[in-house]
């Protein structure tokens, strides 16, 4: 009559717990990060729609960053339309600082009706930095160790893509080699 569990059985038990978790964390991880785009879609959405309320204010008008005619950056112009900071800041970048960035484009403020494609046209997207510069826009590509570019490239963070806001009001995530070279994306056409 047995008692108890040989040493084998009981590493062989210890091996199968270690294979199906080594099988399960990853699911689990992208399940999280899945969530986390999710969340990070839904602030996007919200801050093109208070991008839109302030247009709304200033005769149809997109707001510049950092131009001449405006001094303060694009979130603090907005963040009166949101009316809740958290959504500045996306849940794969943490609370180190604002999340997104103006697309430079924009640099100048556009009528609304100036877009051609509004639908197809970004205004704002996952980033470190408050403004976006598309690669390869001023005839070289960013050296990818210079920190200044890295913090304000377009952000890699949401299952090998990142979250955008358009012109229209719309939010949509877009795999990195969807947007990263799309010249479409980056202007007014």
């Amino acid at each position: 009559m047995r008692k108890g569990f040989t040493l084998i059985e009981l590493l062989v038990v210890i091996a199968i717990i270690a294979i199906l978790a080594a099988i399960l964390f990853p699911v689990f991880a992208r399940a999280r990060e899945k969530a986390r785009q999710s969340s990070c879609l839904s602030n996007v959405k919200q801050i093109a729609l208070g991008v839109l309320m302030y247009a709304q204010d200033y005769d149809e008008r997109l707001l510049a960053y950092r131009s001449e005619t405006v001094k303060i950056s694009w979130v603090t112009l907005i963040d009166p339309y949101v009316k809740n900071s958290q959504v500045w800041y996306c849940p794969s970048y943490g609370n180190v600082g604002v999340g997104y960035g103006w697309n430079y484009e924009f640099i100048v403020w556009h009528k609304l009706a100036e877009f051609g494609r509004p639908s197809e046209t970004m205004m704002f997207g996952d980033s470190g930095g408050h403004v976006l510069y598309r690669p390869g826009r001023y005839g070289y590509a960013p050296n990818p160790s210079d920190i200044y570019w890295q913090y304000n490239m377009l952000g890699v963070r949401h299952n090998g893509g990142g979250n955008l806001g358009f012109v229209d009001g719309h939010a949509k995530w877009y795999h990195e080699n969807q947007y990263m070279y799309s010249h479409d994306l980056w202007s007014r056409h």
